[in-house]
């Protein structure tokens, strides 16, 4: 391998792993993380996304994001419709 490419790698090695520790310490969720929480399919989350169940999930093109704050009033079984 040579220097160049070994570089690239190391870089792109780091960005994921930058990534990974904002991701950790961030305040927003997945849809896959919030499937695991719950324990339900990737494809149920994503259907409850789009019909827009889950108020407070930002979408930005093709991404979601759920606040932390949702996925706490869904486990502790509070209307995610109140005020």
């Amino acid at each position: 391998m040579d220097a160049s490419k070994r570089k690239q790698n190391q870089q792109t090695k780091a960005r994921r792993e930058t990534r990974a520790a904002k991701l950790k310490g961030a305040k927003m969720r997945t849809p896959r993380e919030l499937s695991e929480i719950l324990g339900v399919g990737i494809n149920q989350t994503y259907t409850a996304l789009a019909r827009g169940d889950l108020p407070g999930a930002i979408r930005f093109g093709t991404r979601w994001l759920i606040p932390d704050r949702v996925i706490e009033r869904i486990l502790n079984g509070e209307p995610l419709n109140a005020a």
